[in-house]
């Protein structure tokens, strides 16, 4: 397997951004490009089993720590003044120029789990023709709160600045995503069902905490990925829907099951959705890891008709 790693100064100019790609050398045959992209305060070695599967499938498989994560984080937890996730999108889309230089010809997919669903939802949607499949791991339909909360965060950050740190916003949110819980033993409980993954993410030196901007930010593409001219963007693109029953960032799975009606409404024919009941919002690190990975797998296959895209 190897695995190359190389860094690319930021598009908003706030320091580098960390970039890596997986691959199965022994294979000259490649089926395709997957772009991971991970969640909220998370980075994208946490993912590095999935890449090792999907690359032994015969797969290119790449991700970046976005802006403010990981290795990419000059600001822990922070986007950028005013162009936080369109320079998140810039960035994205010059990896994949280069990725694509090195393996022409092959269909692209993306893979993104929560934050990451929301970024690889509005990608989808600014480079239309790109993108030849999706698979969205946590994501969220709209929410009746979301400019009410977007309000309250301007406010703050006009009062507070954008670098300011974020973390009673974060405790809120978290105690919000913990209602349905009966005696969380910790407010990271609504993430997995398993004390040992909240564990470990606590303990992660690369996990860093949200700024004040950073929560704006994300509300603001929220809402914007869930505008239903935004949706309707995806209807020609193959999806594959997978959430928590537990989960209440997608609200218990209301979440994803809207967006799939909407697309089917649109005469999407392509979509697939999968709720698995009891489980929480990083379903990839509950018990069913290995089904989900071999559903991805199909996925994949399914929809993998080598040309080139973009």
């Amino acid at each position: 397997m190897e695995k190359r790693v190389w860094y690319r100064s930021a598009s908003n100019g706030l320091g580098k951004i960390y970039e890596t790609l997986w691959q199965n050398e022994k294979m000259q045959d490649k089926k395709g490009i997957v772009c991971v992209i991970h969640g909220m305060q998370g980075h994208s070695e946490l993912y590095n089993y999935l890449f090792k599967a999907l690359a032994e499938e015969g797969y290119v498989v790449c991700a970046q720590d976005i802006q403010g994560h990981g290795r990419s984080a000059s600001i822990p937890g922070y986007f950028g003044d005013n162009d936080g996730f369109p320079a998140i999108l810039h960035d994205l889309h010059r990896m994949l120029i280069q990725v694509k230089r090195w393996f022409p010809n092959l269909p692209l997919f993306f893979f993104g789990h929560s934050m990451g669903s929301f970024i690889a939802r509005d990608y989808a949607a600014e480079y239309t023709g790109e993108v030849n499949g999706l698979i969205l791991s946590g994501t969220a339909g709209p929410s009746p709160l979301l400019h009410g909360s977007k309000g309250y965060l301007e406010l703050q950050k006009a009062m507070r600045g954008g670098k300011a740190d974020g973390s009673s916003e974060g405790r809120l949110m978290a105690k919000y995503f913990c209602r349905g819980l009966h005696n969380p033993e910790s407010l990271g409980d609504w993430i997995c069902t398993k004390a040992e993954v909240i564990r470990r993410k606590i303990d992660d030196p690369l996990t860093v905490g949200f700024s004040l901007g950073a929560y704006r930010d994300l509300i603001e593409e929220l809402i914007k990925v869930n505008r239903i001219s935004e949706i309707l963007k995806l209807k020609d693109i193959p999806i594959f829907f997978v959430s928590g029953g537990a989960d209440p960032v997608g609200e218990y799975g209301k979440g994803p099951a809207y967006l799939y009606g909407i697309l089917k409404e649109a005469g999407n024919k392509n979509l697939q959705l999968r709720i698995y009941p009891g489980l929480r919002h990083e379903v990839l690190n509950e018990d069913v890891r290995e089904e989900i990975i071999e559903r991805i797998i199909r996925f994949l296959e399914e929809n993998n008709e080598k040309k080139k895209v973009g």
